[in-house]
């Protein structure tokens, strides 16, 4: 009988000190300052532009780019423009990215890929079914610009496997978009901050892209 009151109060003991789960202390979180943005060189010889998943050519319904579900992603077409002619205009080599259920000429014609540009279809991570990372390998690659739609998604999962492989990555922060602003929120943190990811990465905007 005394064993069991002894194995009685320890579990309690335990059960008093358990620690809460993060779903317990959701309301307790406080948003950390905002990471360092900062200008970027590109060098034409070792840089690609990747431009993922700017599909829908139809503004209201059709996307994943669409005012109804990313109206953000509508929003940053203009920079997004701005930043591929610079690119285009020093030789940068540009890579663009659909979803399973898309073609190429669901891409918005602001940013339309044109006759010889790489494009690859996959789902979140774009090197996943694909020859992206040959094609980078193959063409000198050392870092790649990664902007997109959905920022949680195609943008977060193509640039965590290309810094966790050893490649470094610059994402200007109004080129990432998501229905969302704590989706963009939350990926700027963790490819800041996350282990391997956050010594690879460097947030930018795309007019600190500097050609």
């Amino acid at each position: 009988m005394r064993r069991l009151l002894v194995l009685a109060a320890c579990l309690a003991a335990i059960g008093g000190a358990r620690a809460d789960t993060i779903i317990d202390d959701w309301a307790k979180v406080q948003t950390p300052p905002p990471p360092e943005v900062k200008p970027v060189a590109v060098d034409p010889k070792t840089d690609a532009l990747l431009l993922l998943d700017f599909n829908g050519f139809d503004a209201a319904t059709s996307g994943p780019c669409n005012k109804a579900l990313r109206p953000r992603c509508l929003a940053s077409l203009p920079k997004v423009k701005a930043a591929l002619d610079a690119a285009r205009a020093h030789h940068v080599l540009v890579v663009y990215s659909e979803t399973p259920k898309t073609k190429p000429l669901d891409i918005w014609p602001d940013v339309a890929p044109l006759g010889g540009d790489p494009i690859v279809r996959s789902g979140p991570d774009k090197f996943i079914g694909t020859d992206l990372r040959t094609l980078l390998e193959s063409k000198g690659i050392k870092r790649i610009i990664v902007t997109g739609t959905a920022a949680e998604g195609a943008v977060l999962y193509t640039a965590s496997d290309a810094a966790l492989h050893g490649m470094s990555v610059v994402i200007p922060v109004d080129g990432m978009s998501s229905s969302t602003l704590y989706a963009e929120q939350y990926v700027a943190w963790n490819m800041t901050h996350a282990p391997w990811i956050g010594q690879k990465t460097a947030l930018t905007t795309l007019e600190g892209l500097k050609f």
